[in-house]
């Protein structure tokens, strides 16, 4: 859903490294798991010099702000050390290597990996997601985030559900032309299921 979102939206896309195939943040359990040294000073400051937060809760609040949480080496494979080197990496490794690596992501044809190559050619092949203006929908939408993109009298509609509950929206996609994408495996039209992301094209 997220890198859906991203990639019709105008500008480049970045895709950093390991999100093609699904990684997901760390969140280690230990100070000394962290190699960061912003979390660990702010960790001295906050609990051992100010007494401010406890180590319990200092450790949640580095599970969600500390930039290590992404920078945890590239799950090639299920093997040791998830295939990254033959020697233990400074970082430590995202315990569901084995469940997510890029030899898993390979072999799934539904995999991450796989609807990412069909992003990429998606925007490389359209001059609409390329060149198209932004026309932002409902802003004060909490859940859904919608926007279309305008380009030599085409539109792409972009709706995309950012919750974990199923939502109904009308933007008219009924009427679209097709759909050029989505994260689940059918369409129903204005049911958004959970983090459900579709991006339809009308040829005005």
């Amino acid at each position: 859903m997220l890198g859906t979102t991203l990639h019709m939206m105008q500008g480049t896309p970045y895709v950093y490294e390991g999100e093609e195939i699904g990684m997901t943040n760390v969140h280690y359990s230990t100070l000394d798991q962290y190699e960061d040294l912003e979390s660990i000073n702010a960790y001295q400051a906050l609990v051992n010099d100010e007494k401010a937060v406890t180590p319990e809760k200092m450790l949640k609040y580095l599970s969600h702000i500390s930039r290590d949480n992404a920078r945890t080496p590239m799950q090639w494979d299920d093997s040791t050390n998830a295939g990254f080197s033959t020697v233990k990496p400074w970082f430590a490794l995202n315990s569901n290597y084995p469940q997510i690596n890029t030899k898993q992501a390979l072999a799934d044809q539904d995999s991450v990996f796989y609807y990412y190559q069909k992003l990429i050619a998606l925007r490389h092949d359209s001059d609409l997601i390329k060149l198209g203006d932004f026309e932002l929908l409902d802003p004060d939408d909490g859940d859904v985030f919608a926007y279309k993109r305008h380009y030599n009298g085409q539109t792409l509609l972009v709706i995309s559900n950012f919750t974990a509950n199923e939502v109904s929206r009308d933007y008219g996609q009924e009427h679209a032309d097709s759909l050029l994408i989505g994260n689940y495996p059918d369409d129903q039209a204005r049911v958004l299921r959970p983090y459900e992301s579709k991006v339809y094209q009308f040829n005005n």
